[in-house]
């Protein structure tokens, strides 16, 4: 199982963030401009988007909640 800290260093790429929510690429860029969806916004290294694993599952959270 993983600590708490390493979940906060995980970073997921484009493509794995396309697959974990079944979405083409063009779609995540709308999301994460879309101020009212409050998507977590990708860090740039080498002009290659990253997400932190906890970000995404923050944001999952918080999703179920206002469902």
């Amino acid at each position: 199982m993983q600590t708490a800290t390493q979940k906060q260093t995980e970073f997921l790429t484009g493509p794995q963030v396309q697959a974990r929510y079944q979405k083409s690429h063009v779609t995540i860029w709308r999301w994460v401009r879309d101020a009212e969806l409050n998507f977590p916004q990708p860090i740039q290294i080498n002009r290659l988007n990253y997400w932190r694993l906890s970000d995404l599952e923050a944001w999952e959270a918080s999703r179920e909640v206002a469902a």
